[in-house]
């Protein structure tokens, strides 16, 4: 019988391997009995807290480890819904995230209350050790099985916080059904097994990790909580994945650059690593390169889907090395997930067309329910899918450009939000990026616009001249499309999730003192 909440999953995988370690972070372990048992002696004591109430926003502020795994889980056995947050959240973006939420139950650490105080909260909280010893000590047996056989597969699993446009955050709210679907479909594309140990890269807050969480839990794999310091220290973090035994990546392809821009792996070669996944950006093929020369036979996998769709919708497994200049394919829909290439007329764009440039819509199970609280945002870009008439049937517009290979699979070009006007026509900043990646020496790069002098301005990372980049450029652009300032540094600025902040590099292009 098909699962209706990842609640069916655990259960099912703790009864198979009661005393195999399921999470490891850099205090303690929880095997999956353990976990099972905290997660449910948390949702007892949440229950108490909470005085029977369900289907409630739950705030962890929580960094990732064990004990917010198990509070995850915790809080759908009390029949409400998580929302993991960053621990170094301002306070500013705290607020504006409790006011969204309404009425939500803030749970910490007894180690991260102070973190919590110091950012300016003084609302109600709760601890997560103390609500775990309340439930050890009150038998609510009874009312977990009668919350547990009254989910329905559309109630919300979690609320994942994305930045706004207009500076407002966006809650992504994700039905427990997304999730099971999301699950079995990625296990459909990529082997995973009992075997596996993740390395896991991406913060709880992303929904990165889902992939490490949940698809750990279906298997009954291992996943290892990577310090987010080592990511500072490539050389300590190969001996981390060394001394562990890790067998799977599913990281950002700028942790992954990380390590080829440091020559790390000539160094530390971590001997157990068979498995790579990326997605969440595009993958530099030099970077790629420098990976797979030490690991050619192993399953490189990139995948691609924002947060709105439950992780990830394609899949493409790659089969050979590409070279230098070549863009790697995100694939092809995920297993009952549907994906129309439409132009700006919203006219489909077919397979074999493959020189025209469309915006991915994705409908599906995959959609997420909508932003929580946000009704008008959500109407803008949760729309009736236009290949479907005479009922509703809503597709999520993911302002991401694609266009189809030879092969039937997409092609990721840009996100429209970096499609400009310069000069008079109209360009797509990632095209230049991904032109300059195609140069041997360039290792890092991020282009963005000045916008007073309509300047285009290329921020990268390698030992190469401006010249050289130029003349590189020339043979890939036309000549309205290279960049014309050039600043080299030792590295680029990224979000806590991994991924490059672009934001902050396009306000080093717009200080006034600069081009």
């Amino acid at each position: 019988m098909k699962a209706t909440s990842v609640l069916d999953i655990l259960e099912e995988t703790a009864a198979r391997y009661p005393d195999k370690a399921a999470f490891i972070d850099d205090r303690e372990t929880y095997t999956y009995g353990q976990l099972m048992d905290n997660a449910r002696s948390f949702g007892s004591g949440l229950l108490q807290a909470l005085c029977g109430e369900t289907h409630r926003p739950v705030m962890l502020f929580m960094d990732k480890s064990v004990k917010c795994v198990a509070a995850m889980l915790g809080t759908l056995y009390s029949g409400n819904f998580y929302v993991p947050m960053d621990v170094k959240t301002p306070i500013e973006r705290l607020n504006s995230i409790l006011e969204t939420l309404g009425n939500a139950f803030v749970i910490t650490t007894a180690g991260e209350l102070t973190l919590l105080q110091k950012a300016g909260y003084t609302g109600e909280t709760a601890i997560y050790e103390e609500l775990v010893e309340v439930g050890q000590g009150h038998d609510s047996r009874e009312a977990l099985s009668s919350i547990r056989s009254g989910i329905v597969d559309t109630d919300l699993m979690y609320v994942l916080f994305t930045s706004g446009s207009t500076g407002v955050p966006k809650g992504v709210a994700v039905m427990h059904r997304s999730v099971v679907d999301y699950i079995e479909a990625f296990i459909r594309e990529v082997p995973v097994d009992e075997d596996d140990i993740f390395g896991n890269q991406a913060p709880f807050y992303a929904d990165m990790s889902l992939k490490d969480i949940y698809m750990s839990i279906k298997t009954g794999a291992t996943v290892c909580i990577i310090p987010q310091k080592l990511f500072m220290s490539p050389k300590k973090l190969l001996q981390f994945l060394d001394d562990r035994n890790v067998t799977a990546l599913m990281w950002v392809p700028t942790a992954y650059r990380l390590i080829s821009q440091f020559d790390a792996l000539s160094k530390v070669r971590p001997r157990n690593l068979r498995k790579f996944l990326f997605s969440g950006e595009a993958m530099p093929i030099s970077v790629y390169r420098y990976w797979i020369q030490l690991y050619p036979v192993a399953v490189w996998i990139q995948q691609y889907g924002p947060t709105e769709i439950t992780g990830a919708c394609t899949s493409f497994r790659l089969p050979r090395v590409y070279e230098e200049g070549e863009t790697i394919p995100i694939g092809k829909p995920f297993p009952n997930t549907g994906i129309l290439l439409l132009d700006e007329e919203d006219e489909e764009i077919a397979k074999s067309d493959t020189e025209r440039t469309g915006e991915i819509c994705v409908y599906g199970s995959c959609l997420a329910a909508g932003y929580y609280n946000n009704p008008e945002k959500t109407k803008e870009v949760f729309v009736q899918n236009p290949a479907v008439k005479g009922y509703p049937s809503l597709m999520y517009r993911t302002g991401d450009l694609a266009k189809y290979d030879a092969d039937g699979n997409l092609v990721f070009i840009s996100r429209k939000d970096y499609q400009i006007k310069h000069a008079g026509k109209r360009v797509e900043l990632g095209e230049i990026e991904a032109a300059a990646m195609s140069i041997p020496a360039l290792k890092a790069c991020c282009c963005v616009q000045n916008r007073s002098k309509d300047a285009l301005c290329l921020y990268y990372i390698g030992e190469i001249s401006d010249r050289e980049i130029i003349e590189g450029l020339s043979s890939r652009l036309p000549k309205y499309m290279i960049p014309t300032v050039y600043h080299k540094q030792d590295g680029l600025p990224t979000l806590s999730n991994g991924k490059l902040d672009r934001k902050q590099i396009d306000g080093w292009a717009n200080e006034s003192s600069n081009v």
